[in-house]
């Protein structure tokens, strides 16, 4: 609900003074909560129906109902007349907006929520929907309308850019559904589909499964192992074995749970035993790569029933890199790079691994020392690495007494203010807005210059059931008041309205799992303390709410972070920038007892403890892609062509490995608990173009001064306020200067990848 000006400046004041407290002393923010709150119920994120978990049950059905009558009205109206089709598209994009709003918050449920009652109800609102939204994409009459709006000149020629745009999206998402197919072709597609879907699910459940949870060692290597504790560890493992059973008394079998797996490949002398633990340790079950090779085969006949030549270029087709070939062209550019830059560094860092094998000949080639460290060697000899006295020991938890959570979140308001004159301002929250009473932070994200608010953010710091993530939960749009199909007075007991009450504004959550300080209790000595790779997650998160609170459009399907997969990332990675310049950090560090600033000594010191195998990583992540992209691509299609049901990845992972060769895994099954194989889909390489865009950007706009308000507004007007209703390339090409971008073609992957770090 719309609070006062009195209140609003209320809470500006005193955010202002305490932006600290108000983050991390529960004692404070409880009082400033009972200063503001209301004590009525306004409902989760102050969506008045949802009160209780029968509420969102109750939610669901009324929006079914209204979903329904909508696509009743705008089918009867496009038949009459033009009005009925010059607002088709802004009625199609309400429609998935009436939806979107029960399953993004059912979603957020789902996963965040704490009483299994409320999660329960999101799963019956997932029902509920589920059925619908498949008869909705399979809609032969709203898409054969849709296309015939957007072949309409006349039409055309009276809708906005991006009216045409989201009308191209959702036709797009029509068709990749299958729904221009005869109806016997979209039936078989749409029960491929769903066996795809239940593949996938059961291969996403099953990746911890390993083929053994033990592994056998020889008992001669076993003995060689210098750690007596670990040794011991082991040993008392031994009367649960399957060996022990056996009787085998040659034989010590290594427990594959816990932290040991870790500790044997960080901490055991033995390469052989190592070897076999790697191996086992990586090695999917059977089952795991049955259902790998099953996903794989159906995507490829997916992608033939739609007319793609491999599942690659249908996934490729409206995302940046536009087919495989670009991306292709990429990946090779950033190894290129990475092996052949003047620094050399990757090969920099596999010399320095090397060094610590038992007996390294320094004087060997490149390849030759690419070939001796071995992948089961590697966290060992970085272990042996970090822990040289010759190297300057790093204390990991000196610096986080520089980095509470308050500290950082006042810190990213300063940064925000400076390049976006955008400030973050703590506001109280009622009765049942929130799902972790009293924990549960929500911010008003307040733009300074147009004095109008952009949306909210509701953030737990301290959540024991989700891995750092960010949830959409409302997007912005604008109302359909002004065509009568639309009441403000409903909409806005579901959503937060602007003070016009024309625009819903976008909702983000953001949900971490820090270690919950006992500073958030009454009685409470310190904060909740942060270490660098902590601190470089609030910033990337941050960055993707930043981009749905700017990227303020007026239809919500291509608001904020609903842009193509592959540039998405672009906000939250840049983010990652600013938490590792010097000139940020230093600048909003302070001790959390003396607020002494943090020495840039101190910092630079510890970044460079984190980002040791920085280089190798990166060509880690290439080599991923690329195994993404090659299981996906025509050349597997074609091996499918004589062996469909024998058909398995394991020789095309192998293969790939002994070609790319830096820490080549030539045995084991690991990509089989490769969760995004499934969850991308060809699309994994986003992840390394973002990192270089970001890169590029940074350097272009904020490198000489990442505070600089006139960079900020350059890359906001390029970037951020276009959500996903511009051609990224045409984006880049004005934030970089670039005219060569804007062609979007391989030879604009291979600028991007050029200097890539």
């Amino acid at each position: 609900m719309k609070r006062s000006g009195t209140v609003v400046e209320s809470c500006k004041r005193e955010s202002k003074i305490w932006p600290d407290l108000l983050i991390e002393n529960q004692r404070f923010y409880n009082d400033f909560n009972r200063k503001h709150k209301s004590t009525i119920n306004v409902g989760l994120f102050t969506n008045e129906h949802l009160k209780d978990p029968k509420g969102l049950v109750q939610f669901s059905k009324d929006s079914l109902r209204d979903a329904k009558s909508l696509v009743a009205q705008m089918l009867a109206d496009v038949k009459h007349g033009e009005e009925g089709r010059l607002t088709y598209i802004r009625k199609l994009d309400q429609l998935s907006d009436i939806l979107c709003r029960v399953i993004d918050v059912a979603e957020f449920i789902r996963n965040a929520h704490p009483q299994q009652a409320w999660v329960e109800a999101a799963q019956k609102t997932h029902e509920i929907l589920f059925e619908y939204m498949n008869q909705l994409n399979t809609n032969v009459d709203l898409y054969t309308n849709l296309v015939m709006v957007l072949n309409d000149e006349a039409i055309g020629a009276q809708l906005t850019d991006e009216e045409i745009n989201v009308g191209e999206y959702l036709k797009q998402d029509f068709e990749k559904s299958g729904i221009h197919m005869d109806e016997k072709s979209r039936r078989n597609f749409v029960e491929l589909t769903q066996e795809i879907s239940v593949i996938g699910a059961n291969y996403s459940n099953g990746l911890h499964n390993l083929e053994s949870m033990w592994c056998d060692v020889d008992r001669g290597d076993f003995e060689n192992i210098s750690d007596a504790n670990l040794k011991k560890e082991i040993l008392s493992f031994q009367s649960r074995s399957p060996t022990f059973e056996r009787g085998r008394t040659n034989v010590v079998s290594i427990p594959l749970m816990e932290h040991i797996p870790y500790y044997v490949l960080t901490n055991c002398s033995s390469e052989a035993i190592r070897r076999k633990v790697w191996i086992a340790y990586h090695n999917a079950s059977k089952h795991q790569i049955g259902l790998l090779n099953g996903f794989i085969r159906y995507r490829a006949v997916l992608a033939r029933m739609l007319g793609y030549e491999s599942y690659a270029h249908h996934q490729l087709e409206y995302k940046m890199a536009k087919n495989p070939e670009n991306v292709k062209a990429f990946l090779n550019k950033v190894q290129a790079t990475l092996l052949d830059s003047k620094e050399n560094r990757l090969m920099d860092e596999i010399r320095s691994l090397y060094a610590y094998k038992p007996n390294a000949d320094m004087t060997l080639s490149d390849d030759e020392i690419i070939h001796e460290v071995k992948p089961w060697d590697r966290d060992y000899l970085l272990n042996k690495l970090q822990t040289d006295p010759r190297n300057s020991a790093v204390d990991s938890n000196e610096i986080k007494e520089y980095l509470s959570i308050g500290t950082v979140m006042s810190g990213l308001n300063q940064l925000f203010e400076s390049i976006y004159q955008i400030q973050l301002i703590p506001e109280a929250v009622g009765k049942g807005e929130t799902w972790e009473k009293g924990q549960v932070r929500k911010i008003r994200v307040f733009d300074t210059q147009n004095q109008i608010t952009l949306g909210y953010l509701y953030i737990d710091f301290w959540s024991p059931k989700v891995f750092p993530s960010h949830f959409t939960i409302v997007c912005s749009r604008q109302l359909n008041t002004d065509i009568g199909i639309e009441s403000k007075d409903e909409v806005k007991n579901q959503v937060h309205l602007d003070d016009s009450e024309t625009y819903q504004l976008p909702v983000v959550s953001l949900v971490f799992n820090f270690h919950k300080s006992t500073s958030i209790f009454p009685f409470a000595t310190g904060p909740s303390l942060l270490n660098l790779e902590q601190v470089e997650t609030i910033f990337h998160e941050m960055g993707h709410a930043m981009h749905s609170m700017i990227g303020r459009t007026k239809l919500q399907n291509l608001s904020g972070t609903r842009a193509a997969t592959d540039f998405v990332e672009l906000p939250s990675v840049l983010m990652e920038s600013f938490a590792k310049d010097p000139r940020v950090i230093c600048k909003i560090a302070k001790h959390y007892k003396t607020g002494e600033p943090l020495d840039q000594e101190m910092f630079e010191k510890h970044q460079k403890q984190k980002v040791i195998l920085y280089d190798s990583e990166i060509f880690m992540q290439s080599k991923m892609a690329l195994l993404d992209q090659v299981l996906h691509n025509a050349d597997t299609v074609a091996l499918m062509v004589d062996n469909f049901d024998t058909f398995d990845t394991t020789p095309i992972y192998h293969k790939l490995e002994s070609d790319l060769g830096i820490f080549a895994d030539k045995w084991s099954t690991w990509h089989g608990k490769f969760l995004h194989l499934f969850s991308y889909g060809a699309v994994y390489y986003s992840y390394l173009l973002d990192r270089a865009i970001a890169d590029k950007v940074y350097k272009e706009l904020f490198y000489s001064d990442p505070w600089s308000l006139k960079a900020g507004n350059k890359y906001k007007e390029s970037i951020l306020k276009w959500g996903g209703t511009r051609d990224p390339w045409l984006c880049l090409a004005d934030a970089l200067d670039n005219e060569r971008l804007k062609a979007g073609d391989f030879k604009a992957m291979e600028i991007i990848a050029a200097d890539f770090k």
